[in-house]
């Protein structure tokens, strides 16, 4: 029976070998302000596919065969932003923008290789009135052309008829940055990081913030907003408490000031993106995340009894004085071992590939015990 067996599985072995390399064709492939992207081509890489860019270059030297083999998977991320431009502060409907994001619906129906949209936002950010609405329109269109749909929002999961995977943890992830241990403090240093836009109510916050709660704002912004930012400052004295740096920062810098952060804040819009990014900068690494109460946040707030919930920012004050009173409670709170299990590297892997094999049809049938 023994030699039975290893026979099955040197045919099976053999099989798998002659087996075509299965493919992940993305859009994007890059993103230089961003690594989400880097990661998500290791998780694929690291459950068995070969990852190549879906664009118009890579199709030309030779991709495009790729598209008409089922066993192939085409990733989208983002493409409801395609048919704008920024400007000023705003997303604007762009013509050639729009050609682009033409173009790749066109593929998405012409190809035989699966389609999978990760579902990243509820509308485009800094869009308004009527581009907002059709930005929306967009995101709708998007889910019923793709074959598959995923969001790391579980909540969503019904309404988009999607599928949950979790966003992996950047400090868990393959070439995460080296950081510093945090300093320890009497009293928490606040931090809004990322970028500096409307989307995310920074205002709001400013707007309540207490002259005596130390508070770092960094990030690339807009002109025009971080403008504002600097006026309310000022109309409410808060240059001793507030440090705002309108800059780009890189991965090294990001991951450093995370590491140096007691509590991080994120107040976005409830009505913008499903997730936070700098969420899972956070989760597992800071004491402490104060969020505005979005579905993802509700969720996140169950699972982590780190997580504090606020529904409208003249909420904070109150929240602030109960973190700076018991802060020697919270200090070494990160949840870390539990952001592990549901965000790390080796879950990742894991629930990504089982997917992986669940779109390619090709998902190992159940064994059935051997009886002699």
């Amino acid at each position: 029976m023994s030699q039975i067996i290893h026979e099955a599985s040197s045919a099976h072995g053999s099989d798998e070998a002659k087996r075509p390399r299965r493919r992940v064709l993305m859009c994007p492939f890059t993103n230089p302000t961003n690594r989400y992207i880097e990661i998500q081509k290791d998780l694929y890489r690291s459950v068995g596919y070969d990852v190549a860019p879906l664009s118009i270059k890579g199709l030309l030297k030779g991709g495009f065969a790729d598209l008409f083999k089922p066993e192939n998977v085409l990733v989208f991320h983002w493409l409801e932003y395609r048919p704008f431009r920024r400007q000023k502060g705003t997303a604007q409907l762009s013509f050639g923008g729009s050609l682009l994001f033409a173009f790749y619906c066109s593929l998405m129906l012409l190809g035989r290789a699966k389609v999978v949209y990760f579902v990243h936002d509820q509308a485009v950010h800094d869009t308004e009135g009527f581009n907002r609405r059709l930005s929306m329109r967009i995101i709708a269109f998007v889910r019923r052309l793709a074959d598959f749909r995923v969001v790391h929002a579980p909540d969503f999961q019904s309404q988009y008829r999607a599928q949950y995977l979790p966003h992996p943890l950047y400090w868990d992830s393959p070439g995460h940055q080296p950081r510093n241990a945090r300093p320890q403090r009497s009293a928490p240093l606040y931090s809004m990081l990322g970028v500096i836009r409307p989307y995310k109510q920074i205002d709001a916050v400013l707007d309540v913030w207490p002259a005596d709660c130390k508070l770092h704002i960094a990030g690339h912004g807009t002109d025009a907003y971080v403008s504002a930012l600097n006026e309310i400052i000022d109309r409410k004295s808060l240059r001793d408490a507030v440090r705002l740096e309108s800059r780009f920062l890189t991965d090294a810098e990001f991951a450093q000031s995370i590491a140096d952060s007691d509590v991080l804040i994120l107040p976005h819009s409830a009505d913008s993106m499903l997730v936070s990014g700098a969420f899972f900068e956070a989760i597992g690494l800071v004491p402490v995340l104060i969020a505005r109460s979005t579905p993802f946040m509700k969720w996140a707030a169950r699972k982590f009894d780190n997580v504090i919930l606020f529904n409208d920012a003249s909420e904070l004050p109150a929240i602030l004085r109960s973190v700076n009173e018991s802060w020697q409670t919270y200090a070494n709170n990160a949840s870390h071992c539990k952001a592990l299990d549901e965000f790390g590297w080796k879950t990742c892997c894991r629930r990504y590939g089982h997917y992986l094999e669940t779109v390619g049809g090709q998902a190992a049938a159940v064994e059935k015990p051997v009886t002699e």
